[in-house]
């Protein structure tokens, strides 16, 4: 009996979405949202069904989907007055809860049928068409779509009935939908979250930079609230439809339904209230607490992590005031308030928090930026907080450049930060690795880039870079006023008297003029050879695979191989796969498979040619030479990196490891530098070597390198003299000797060390001097803000 009447109106269900089908906007609707949704996967991105596709089909759905509820609602009507046209062989329901039920059956018939093809669609292209895992993000497919399909359905059916006429029944769920938008847009234009939840449209997790995406606990929450939403609305229509008119009223009110609805209503009060711990949402007051600690300075106020040391917050504070020094000369122009810098301990608090994990961001309009903690001084600091103080001369309610003061050119934002971030990235000044770029033929164009779109077409890193490079260049040449200018409005003629085709032909014959190595045009292909998100292979996949293979090295090394491998199957261009492969192989002491994995990529088209690829490489078989105790070939490897000279870290790091094979006494010590995971080893046996070796260039470096990284920067001056004081230095050890003897003196809070050591170094090149002089700068700073330098508590004077 019961089966049967389940049978029975599921079919009444059927026959009523049979019906709709047979109105052409309904139909239209539904083959819009089929074809298109299954067009989609020629998308790149979009050929899975991941995080992409699931997002564009619930905005869609969540958009479109109130349509087929809409005409479900005027159907059930008909059907209520025996009023014609009616679908053939659908019975009348006498009841309005089944009369709403219905509509609302056939309704979401139709809009969870339109995901099936979609989905089917991109599981069969990734399956036939691409290496990509299917269902390696498939999770987000029912979270996003699932519940947007029936709170279209619902809101639908509710608007259908209570309007006379459909257009005014489409206006009224358009209103549902941007009153839906009130509490999405608001926590992120008011508050500190980069996350976006909306019940209609779906869930943003934070910016496209976060390219290793999880389904989250908030995401269930969050939808878990919109069913519940549903179900209060297709409630609402039960309680007020007057079966006599087919229409929601007073007439037709059912106290007992609508008091049912209290619960669901309770459990979303309920949720709404946790917004914040559960992830929902996030606010100043909430963030504020969670973080713990609160400094104020001048012109900052800083919200720490608790357990943050409070010498570390004395060096950051002033590290804060000193940068902002730096970017009000730079910009000319400053913000009155005072600004807000919320300083995260990780990367997984940010993300957890505020819905960015290794992005990091700014809110000009706001006068504040988040950052996650990093060593001092602290490399993105600078650059959020020029977008920050840029505030006063940016325009529209963000503060910032847009085109119609709608859409953000990301390309004057983001270059600008680049630009007040300084002339030095590195061990190369900004305009050379543009100039490494454009050598490379890597460099997107500029043209597009100050555009509305180019910055998003583009891999992030070059965009950052070249876009910093010509709008430095412009400051340079034309002054900060007129950079200011086209800040405000994006008008390149207005602001400079010279369309942007000129200033960027310029700039090109500026930086195609640097003189560059080869050496120096090699680390630009290296640094930039990864392309945007949208021209990898499976590019959400590969991000998931490598970073938990990263994570999982060293404690599970059998599940990183293969992790690795299959990132390596995915992008077999990106080599960098191979060498974790290689790595994995190695610490499961599969010498022989890794010097084959090793030799293979060595060959590879994709490696020759390219100085710091090769580099790369061949410092990879030395270390597994290494270990397999054959030192001569070891050897080889390691003065083929040393040959190359590709980057500074690599020929340090070559020299290094040659010093260890020259001399038994070293090997320990070097040995435990770079394998042991706790300082005090290293330490403790780099001592014991300088007993026997104490005048020993290569292991007083070590020392006075880890001394000043370990926190003892009064400590690493002697040990750093003494490898300076040995002419058998190699070059690249020395310069970087020097560095540290500038930057140990500054941190041991002596100014007098710095001003001599900076007064003193050798010729390095432009972007050595310029770092160098920072420290210099710094002093002097300290000196007339703070009365002097900050001197360790722990420090040996």
């Amino acid at each position: 009996m019961l089966s049967g009447s389940i049978g029975e109106a599921m079919r009444q269900v059927l026959t009523r979405a049979l019906g709709l089908l047979r109105r052409p906007a309904v139909l239209a609707t539904v083959l819009l949202l089929a074809g298109g949704g299954s067009a989609l996967v020629l998308v790149p991105l979009f050929g899975v069904p991941g995080f992409e596709l699931s997002l564009a089909l619930s905005i869609a759905v969540g958009l479109l989907g109130g349509g087929t509820g809409i005409a479900a609602a005027a159907q059930e009507r008909r059907l209520l007055l025996g009023v014609d046209p009616r679908p053939p062989g659908v019975a009348r329901v006498e009841t309005p809860g089944g009369a709403v039920r219905h509509a609302l059956g056939a309704s979401l018939l139709l809009n969870l049928g339109v995901l099936v093809p979609p989905f089917l669609a991109s599981t069969l292209f990734a399956w036939l068409r691409t290496a990509c895992d299917p269902f390696e993000l498939v999770g987000f497919f029912p979270l996003l779509t699932l519940p947007s399909a029936v709170l279209a359905s619902a809101a639908g059916v509710l608007c259908g009935f209570r309007a006379r006429r459909p257009g005014r029944a489409v206006g009224l769920y358009a209103l549902l939908v941007l009153i839906s938008a009130v509490p999405t847009a608001w926590p992120i234009v008011a508050g500190p979250q980069v996350f976006a939840f909306n019940h209609f449209l779906g869930h943003m997790p934070g910016p496209l930079y976060d390219e290793a995406l999880t389904i989250t606990p908030a995401l269930g929450w969050f939808r878990l609230e919109t069913l519940l939403w549903a179900l209060v609305l297709a409630g609402l229509a039960a309680a007020l439809l007057d079966t006599g008119s087919g229409r929601l009223g007073r007439s037709g009110l059912r106290p007992g339904v609508l008091a049912s609805l209290a619960l669901p209503l309770a459990v979303i009060v309920f949720l709404e209230t946790r917004g914040p711990e559960l992830g929902l949402r996030m606010n100043d007051a909430y963030l504020a607490e969670a973080l713990g600690g609160v400094r104020e300075t001048e012109h900052f106020r800083l919200h720490y992590w608790r357990g943050k040391p409070r010498e570390d917050v004395d060096r950051f504070a002033r590290d804060m005031e000193f940068r902002w020094m730096q970017t009000r000369r730079f910009l000319g122009v400053a913000p009155t308030e005072r600004i807000e810098v919320w300083l995260y301990k990780d990367e997984a608090e940010k993300q957890k928090l505020v819905g960015a994990g290794r992005t990091q961001f700014a809110k000009p309009w706001l006068h504040s930026l988040h950052i996650q903690d990093r060593p001092f001084p602290h490399s993105v600091l600078h650059h959020e907080l020029a977008h920050v103080m840029m505030a006063p001369a940016g325009g529209g309610p963000f503060r910032v450049t847009t085109r119609l003061g709608v859409w953000p050119l990301m390309g004057l934002i983001e270059g600008l930060a680049v630009a007040a971030d300084g002339p030095v990235q590195g061990d190369l000044t900004l305009h050379e690795w543009a100039a490494g770029m454009r050598r490379q033929k890597l460099a997107p164009d500029m043209r597009k880039l100050m555009g509305p779109e180019g910055f998003y077409q583009s891999a992030p890193a070059r965009a950052y870079t070249v876009a910093g490079s010509f709008l430095l260049y412009l400051a340079e040449n034309y002054g900060a006023a007129k950079l200011r200018a086209v800040y405000a409005h994006g008008d390149f003629p207005e602001a400079y008297g010279r369309p942007l085709e000129e200033l960027v032909s310029e700039w090109e014959q500026h930086v195609d003029a640097l003189p560059l190595d080869e050496a120096a045009v090699a680390r630009a292909f290296a640094r930039f050879r990864t392309g945007s998100l949208f021209t990898r292979a499976c590019a959400r996949e590969v991000a998931r695979l490598a970073e938990s293979a990263r994570e999982v090295l060293v404690s599970d090394p059998d599940d990183a191989l293969e992790r690795y491998r299959r990132a390596a199957e995915l992008q077999p261009d990106e080599p960098g796969y191979r060498l974790g492969e290689a790595a994995a192989l190695s610490i499961l002491e599969r010498y022989d498979d890794a010097a084959t994995v090793l030799a293979t990529l060595a060959d590879a088209e994709r490696v020759k040619g390219q100085l710091v690829l090769e580099a790369e490489v061949a410092m990879a078989r030395a270390d597994v030479e290494l270990k397999r105790e054959q030192p001569d070939a070891a050897r080889r490897f390691l003065d083929t990196v040393l040959a190359k000279d590709a980057t500074p870290e690599l020929t340090r790091t070559a020299h290094v490891k040659l010093a260890a094979l020259d001399s038994p006494a070293r090997r320990p010590p070097i040995d435990a530098w770079f394998s042991a995971s706790r300082d005090e080893l290293r330490l403790l046996l780099l001592s014991r070597a300088l007993v026997a070796l104490p005048g020993d260039p290569f292991l007083n470096y070590l020392l006075g390198r880890r001394l000043n990284q370990v926190g003892a920067p009064g400590l690493a001056a002697e040990p750093l003299q003494r490898a300076l004081a040995d002419e058998t230095l190699p070059h690249a050890l020395r310069k970087e000797a020097f560095r540290l003897r500038v930057e140990s003196a500054y941190l041991a809070g002596d100014c007098g060390a710095v001003r001599h050591e900076v007064g003193a170094l050798p010729d390095f090149g432009a972007a050595f001097r310029a770092s160098a002089d920072e420290w210099r700068e710094r002093c002097d700073f300290e000196e007339t803000t703070f009365r002097g330098p900050l001197v360790p508590r722990q420090a040996f004077r």
